[in-house]
């Protein structure tokens, strides 16, 4: 073969391996240019879609996506927002009732029967125990009672936004693994005391009486599964002066009508009337603005005074 085209040859190839390098590079070029283009950008679009409402690590785990599954056996778990532990006032709590236990009699049973007219008066306060054959009804706030109070030994049968014309229709409670209405769970229940308190979601309602009727038929309903049990009718906590002027419905006036109307009910009925929002409300009846952080749902120590109240008002059979 002549050298011409051998050297010929050569150089071609010369000349192709030279054009695949030089577009190789060219590509590696251009990738590394997009590559750090995308790298730069990608940070600022994420924080525009935080901006737009999209999810941030730190609002991933809210309150509803932490709460634990609910025990079959007491119901439904709340879904409130979880207050922060707050340890030196609970500390405080603490040493409140443990002065009060000192003071008191201990296991006492309060007021006798007899002596108790419908509106429960002060007594000394019974222990926790009191509460072992309890049942506990109503609607976020007493799901917030049993998140910040751990009151396990009750029974709870509270839901987010529980009305007084749910009761015997909406199924929220969890009893063997199957959903019921919360009177359907009550008559599948041993208790002998019941604790009521229902209403704030319905102050919007454009009638009161429909409101008192409903809760008229749940205490007759009570007494038809349990003819024996205490009944407490619990009146409405307010909320704060804020909530009040700009909620649309929910006004501490429209609470306090409520709670007149519920304590004529109580003694219409033969119940007991159980005058919680006195516990925590303000010299106005608000309910203080550093008591909730939403202004209608209460942290964990004044949780613990509505409990408190709660074991220093009670009737004795």
């Amino acid at each position: 073969m002549c050298r011409s085209y051998t050297a010929g040859r050569a150089y071609r190839r010369g000349r192709q391996l030279r054009r695949f390098l030089a577009l190789l590079l060219l590509v590696l070029s251009v990738s590394g240019a997009i590559f750090l283009t995308y790298a730069k950008t990608e940070p600022e679009q994420k924080d525009t879609a935080a901006q737009a409402g999209g999810e941030t690590p730190g609002e991933a785990g809210t309150a509803e996506a932490r709460e634990p599954e609910a025990d079959a056996s007491r119901g439904e778990k709340p879904v409130i927002p979880v207050q922060p532990e707050e340890t030196e006032p609970q500390a405080e709590t603490d040493a409140g009732e443990a002065d009060a236990g000192e003071a008191l009699t201990e296991g006492s049973a309060g007021t006798p029967a007899d002596q108790c007219g419908t509106v429960v008066p002060p007594s000394a306060a019974v222990d926790r125990d009191y509460f072992d054959d309890a049942v506990f009804i109503g609607d976020s706030r007493t799901e917030g009672l049993y998140i910040n109070t751990g009151l396990t030994n009750a029974l709870f049968l509270a839901h987010q936004g529980l009305t007084v014309d749910e009761m015997y229709t909406k199924e929220v409670i969890t009893v063997n693994g199957r959903k019921a209405t919360v009177m359907d769970a009550l008559a599948q229940a041993s208790f002998r005391k019941v604790y009521i308190m229902l209403g704030i979601n319905e102050t919007g309602w454009v009638y009161d009486n429909i409101f008192i009727e409903k809760y008229g038929e749940i205490i007759d309903g009570i007494r038809e599964i349990n003819p024996d049990a205490v009944i407490y009718v619990q009146s409405i906590l307010p909320v704060s002066r804020e909530v009040s002027e700009t909620h649309s419905y929910i006004k501490n006036q429209r609470i306090s009508t409520y709670n007149q109307l519920l304590q004529e009910m109580a003694e219409e009925k033969g119940v007991y009337y159980v005058n919680v929002a006195e516990a925590v409300a303000d010299s106005d009846g608000s309910l203080p603005a550093d008591m909730a952080t939403d202004g209608i749902h209460l942290k964990k120590e004044p949780c613990e005074t509505w409990l408190t109240y709660l074991r220093e008002h009670t009737v004795a059979p």
